[in-house]
Parts: C-alpha cells; structure tokens; sequence
C-alpha cells in the first residue's frame, strides 16, 4: 500500500469504476471543459472515460485531491453524463459492499446494478412506450370483435387511459389482468399502435392506497404476524415468515405493506421466478391504487429502465422483480419483501455471484427499514439465524380459510413394473380425480422426452462432445440436446458406433410424460409446463389462463409449477420420482429434495376441496424421506441441521469456491495448486483458520468445452476467510496462466457441480 508521501496533488481527482476483470479504481482528471460548464459531479454518476483504445461508461466513486500517478499518465473524463447520482446513498454503499464481500471487481459489480440503457448511455429519463387506439378504427371493426370480449375490454381500458391521466404501458396493462397476448392480438389487427410518451421527472404516488372492496378476514396466526412487523416498522428488522404453503403470507404481505403505503413509503418485492411476476403484479394492482411496476428479464431495455425510474423517483408505490430488483433505487423506502426466500435463484450463477436475499438484509439495515423473508420451506440458514435470534421468526402453521393441508403417501416402486414411469396405484389415483372434474399435477424435474437414448445392441449411450453428460432426447422437435451447453443435435436414427438401428431411450422426461398421459387420458387435456414449452412469450399466460378455467386437465411440469402459484381446482400432485435429492453429490441435495416436495405439495387442496399427493420411490422407508411425510418441515430442518453441525458445514461455517475451467483440464488444475499454495502460506504465517479443500476436478468436469477445477476453502470465521480471500484475489490476478482460462470467486455458493 502507498503512504501519504506516494501522493501527488494536482487539483481534483475522480476515482472511476471501469466494467472490467480488474478489482481496483481508475484514476482520471475533471472534464477538460469543467470551469467553462460547471457539473455537479458527486459520486453515484456516470462518466465517458477513455479507456485503452477505447471509450467506456464508468460509475464515479470518490473525488480526491490527489493521485499516487503523475499528471501526465492522467487522462481526462470525455464527459460527465449525469446531473445527480444514479444510486442512493444506501444502494452505493451496498454495491460497494457486495463488491468487497463477494470479491469482484467493483466497476462490474455497478455495472450489474444499472438497467442495459444507462450501461449503454442512454439518458436517465427514457421515453414511455405505450399504447392507444387507432385512429382508424370504426364502428364495424369493434362489431367484428364479435364474443372476443377480453380483447374488447382491452380496447376500452387502453380509450380510458388515453383520456385519463397517462399512456396505457405494457406494464399498466398486465397490472389490469391482460395478457401480452391479447395486445399482439389486438396490434395485429391494427386496433391498437405503439405510441412514444416523452417523460419528465414523475410525481410520488398518492398514498391513499386501498381500493380491494373486501379483504380477507386473517386468522389468529396471521394477526400475531402482521402486528409483530407493524410493531416494528419504525427501523430495521428482519422477520422470517416460515408458513406452510396456502396459509396466507401473501395477505399478511399486503396487511404490511398497506401500512407503509398508506404513509407514501415504498414496497420492494422479490419473487424468484420471472413467471410469478405477472399473477403477483396483478394481484398487487387490484388491492392497491398506487403503481406497481415490474422489472424482470422479460421486459424490454426501454420498459425496465422506465420501472427502475420511476421506482427511483418514487412514482412507482410497489416494486416487484427478480434477483436483479434488489439494486433498484427507491425515493422513500419503507418495506422489502422476499417471497420463497430458500429458492436458489436467488443467487446468481455468474459474473458478480450475490445472493440477492443477503443482500435485501443488508440494504434493509442501510435504509433503517423491515425486510421480511417468507418460505413455507426456509432455507437452513435463515432457520438458524432465527434460532440465533438475528432474525425474528413467525409462525403460520395452518391453512388459510377452509382449506386443509393435503395428505400425503409414498407409494414404493422399487419392486414394481412401471408404464412410462406410472405406478398402477397412482394411474388408478390420477383416473378417480378426473372423473371427479378436478385438476391434477404430475412433476417430474426432467426435461425433455428421455434423458438417454441408448444402442441395444453394443450399449453405445449419446453424449454431448463438449460436456460431461448425456444428450436429452426431444420429441418436439426431434432432436438431441445438452441442457448444460446448449448443443442440439439432428436424432441418431442408427448407433454410430456399429450402425445398428437397434435404438431406444432410457428414463422418461415431460415429454414423454405429456405423450403418454395424451395417450392414456385421450379425453382430458394435457398441458406441459417447462423451459421448452415456454419459450413462446405469451404461451405460459395462455396455459394459466387454461387452468384458471377450472376445467379437468392434467398438469405436467418441472420446478417451474412450485414456485407460489395458486391453482385452487389442483386436487392431485402426482411426484414420479422423489429419489434424485436423497443422494445427491451436493451436500445441499436432501435439503433441496425436501423444500421441492413440499412447494409441489403445496399445490394440492387449496380451495374447499381436499387434496391428495401421491410420491413414487424405490427407497420408500429412506428416513428422510419418512421425516419428511410424517412430521413438519421444521422437524426435518432440525434433522439436517444437527448433520450440518457435526460435519462444520453452513450455517456453521463458511465456504468460499474457486473455481478455473481452460480448454485443458491441466492448465486449469496447475492454475489452483498455485493458488492452493498461497493460500496455504498465508494461513500458516498469518494463523488463519481456514482449511482448504482441493483443488479436484468439479463433479461436472467438463461443461461447454472446458474443463473446470474447483478448490473449495471453509472456516468457522467470517472474517477470517474475508481476511484471507481479500489477499489471495490481489495475489491470484498476478498469476500467468493462458489467456483462455478464467477464473473467479463464489462466496457462499449455493452450487458445488
């Protein structure tokens, strides 16, 4: 480190973070037209900087008088590109935080944080798109419409924004219980065009916020919920909701939320999934009259930037978003919400790994505010922080209104012939709710048609080139894919290894799944619910438009049908195969199995109607499987609890991952036994309690071309791996290794493969 004397002083110094792998600040001179065009620069604003050859945007984070480089290596900021700061005080003091913790580079870590516009430069105040009726439609064309009576209701909602106060946005509209659909239907029809609205600074919302005509009645569960976080709401506290699926976390959710609301103060809330957003978005704007925006990856740049403004000039009274959202700047910040606060998208798996409900945590203590984690299946961590009394724990531990919780049954296949993974109980089960008119979800976490396709004759098994793994069969279309890289391939009709045309397929997906069921239940209607029949943007809306109907269908799906959703006629959820989380490589893997059971579960009786669920397993008498159906969640949370504690792992201790991959899997491993090295002098001259693990080849050794290496540190002191990690990332950055290997830094990884 440099000493006051390193110091040179040449006028005012802007310390700039750039968005690249370099974990420091830049140092550069104010404008070279400062005097003569007076800025308020501050940190928290944008900068053009030259960079190398060429021009980047960097965020401004101190102004200093003086530099350790000589006037003459100090270029100039091209020109500053805000008149105010971006971020609030809290959220740069949290980017500058998550930076340090989370050890990535900073100017990175800002770069995450900004909507793809303002990264790109664009202006703050970013035109609306909207839409309003054509001008050209006539009488006739309305008729045409005919019994099409959403889509009339479209038309009339989107004349009455237009003569009301503000453009009917995309975002308004899904607010309002319509669909994407129904506007590419209605623009197709050129009933409807896109219009630009150019915005100035927008007003704060009206807190006067109830409009729901009645609400539900809560019971003595959720009353103790919602006046212990009222009771509170003056400063920060971080309460963990632990309820069991349809108890009504959502009602005590908007109980709280009206409160702050009611005094002009903002609600941020984090759901996991981007398919959750449009119901909760919905919900939310029929309860409350303030603004609800959204900001997720399925918007457009232009509707996100213009959710994240308006949620930072405080016009927008509920934000709702992904992982990402928890970066979005609010104007007077009251309440942060984070719904199903175990699931692991909350963590992001690349560039700049934060977990986003750490850092709600964080941001809520920053901001003097409530933040309240809610799960029906929290994770262990949050458990134990409960238990450490960090966190205030609730209870909710019956259902909401006249539901009752689901039972449950493990049926045990282990000796047992199958059709196409169905067990004859469970068959007989599906058939006796279909003819009752109810609805009945299958889950199988498997995509595809069969996760192996398989010569018969000299054993040949399809694999993917580029990864350790196996090629997924697809029906539709015919294909070959690897889930982990993306390599599709045309499907063998002969082995390529002794051209025999003896081929079959091992194991079943949702696709074959949904074939069969089409086959078996030819008078039902199957919808299939994964990442591949939900590319469509408006598809997934259209199949929860389906089962909204209440109409007798069958559900097949992946994780994507456990996250929250509320199907009241779901009488039945059938789990074919709860076995994979049981002995999983990842020490995470039982309590993962467990949380999935139970959010599927969930699914099942949520209205007047009882429900039933059904769980196939060869290791049916597992006792984890049996804690599971047979006592609480909270029961088997104390059984994982006590393994991780005699084994130190979290929450009773701390992990850091390491992770290399190169085109060679020796590059990759000699680049950490250095790292391992240092890692271990350190330690040994400085006493750091820290052990270190590896470094081994990752339990996917191969992924996308190149080989991947991890080294694994733990410790039972916090500080101590900070301490540690922040030396061996300045020390790992000097190390030659080939230019195609790439290395980084997982604290606190939620994915060991």
């Amino acid at each position: 480190m440099s000493n006051a004397k390193d110091i040179k002083y040449h006028g005012r110094i802007l310390q700039v973070a750039v968005p690249c792998p370099l974990r420091r600040v830049f140092d550069y001179l104010p404008p070279v037209d400062y005097s003569e065009a007076p800025l308020q620069i501050q940190p928290g604003i944008r900068v053009l900087i030259p960079f190398g050859n060429r021009q980047v945007i960097g965020i401004l984070t101190k102004v200093l008088s003086g530099s350790r480089l000589s006037k003459n290596k100090l270029k100039p900021v091209i020109s500053v590109l805000d008149s105010e700061p971006l971020f609030t005080p809290a959220i740069f003091k949290i980017l500058s935080w998550g930076a340090n913790y989370y050890q990535h580079p900073i100017g990175e870590v800002f770069a995450t944080a900004l909507p793809s516009k303002l990264r790109s430069g664009n202006s703050l105040k970013a035109d609306i798109i909207g839409w309003k009726v054509s001008t050209s439609i006539s009488d006739s064309d309305r008729e045409s419409l005919g019994r099409a009576y959403k889509q009339k209701a479209l038309l009339e909602f989107i004349e009455a924004a237009e003569e009301g106060k503000g453009p009917a946005t995309n975002d308004g509209c899904l607010a309002a219980g319509f669909s994407q659909q129904l506007l590419a239907q209605l623009h197709k029809k050129h009933f409807i065009e896109r219009q630009t609205y150019a915005v100035s600074k927008s007003k704060p919302f009206n807190p006067i916020v109830v409009t729901a005509d009645k609400v539900p009645d809560l019971n003595d569960e959720q009353c103790v919920a919602v006046a212990a976080v009222i009771d509170k709401l003056s400063g920060f506290c971080c309460f963990l909701l632990d309820g069991v699926t349809g108890s009504g976390k959502t009602e005590v959710y908007m109980r709280v939320m009206h409160e702050q609301l009611s005094i002009g103060k903002q609600c941020l809330v984090l759901v996991p999934e981007i398919g959750l957003t449009p119901q909760i978005t919905a919900r939310f704007a029929k309860r409350f009259a303030c603004s609800v925006v959204s900001l997720h990856s399925g918007l457009s740049d232009t509707e996100r930037l213009s959710s994240w403004d308006r949620a930072r000039d405080g016009n927008a009274g509920i934000i709702i978003g992904t992982r990402s959202a928890i970066f979005t700047p609010m104007a007077n910040p009251g309440l942060i919400i984070v719904d199903e606060e175990h699931d692991n998208s909350f963590k992001q798996q690349d560039g700049f790994r934060y977990s986003a409900r750490d850092l709600a945590v964080m941001r809520a203590r920053e901001e003097n505010i409530c933040v309240i984690l809610g799960s029906a299946t929290p994770s262990l961590e949050s458990l134990h922080n409960a238990r450490q009394k960090k966190f205030e724990y609730l209870q909710l531990t019956t259902r909401a209104g006249t539901a009752n919780p689901p039972t449950m049954e493990v049926v045990d296949i282990s000796h047992e012939s199958l059709v196409e993974g169905f067990s004859a109980q469970l068959l007989y089960k599906i058939q006796q709710h279909l003819v009752a008119n109810n609805q009945v979800l299958v889950f199988i976490n498997r995509r595809g048609f069969a996760p192996i396709l398989n010569c018969q004759s000299c054993g040949w098994i399809s694999e993917c080139e580029n990864c350790v793994a196996q090629l997924t069969v697809h029906a539709n279309p015919p294909s070959m894919r690897c889930h982990h890289c993306g390599t599709i391939r045309q499907l063998s009709k002969f082995c390529p290894e002794c051209k025999s045309k003896d081929l079959t397929t091992i194991g079943i997906g949702t696709q074959k799944v949904e074939r069969f069921l089409r086959e078996r239940f030819s008078s039902t209607e199957v919808l299939r619910i994964d990442r591949d029949s939900t590319r469509s943007k408006f598809k997934f809306t259209e199949m929860l438009q389906k089962i909204e109907r209440g109409e007798p269908c069958i559900l097949v799906g992946t994780q994507m049908l456990a996250k929250g959703h509320h199907f009241p006629n779901i009488t039945l959820v059938a789990i074919l195969d709860a076995d994979a989380g049981l002995f999983s490589a990842d020490f995470r893997g039982q309590e993962q199995m467990a949380q999935t059971i139970i959010q599927v579960a969930g699914r099942a009786g949520r209205a007047e109607r009882a429900g039933e669920v059904i769980i196939q397993s060869r290791h049916s008498t597992h006792a984890a499987l049996q804690r599971l159906i047979n006592a609480p969640y909270s029961e088997f949370a104390n059984l994982l609890l006590a393994e991780r504690k005699t084994a130190a792992m979290p929450p009773y201790s701390y992990l850091c991952l390491i992770r290399a991959e190169a085109a060679d899997l020796a590059s990759a491993h000699s680049f950490l036994i250095r790292a391992a090295t240092i890692t271990d002098e350190m330690c040994e001259v400085q006493e750091l309690p820290v052990e270190r693990l590896g470094p081994l080849p990752a339990p996917m050794e191969k992924r996308n071309r190149r080989f991947r290496v991890h080294l694994l540190l733990k410790s039972s002191n916090r500080g101590a791996l900070q301490d540690l990690l922040r030396q061996l990332c300045g020390r790992m950055e000097t190390l030659k290794h080939p230019r195609a290997l790439r290395w980084g830094i997982d604290v606190d990884p939620q994915d060991l493969i």
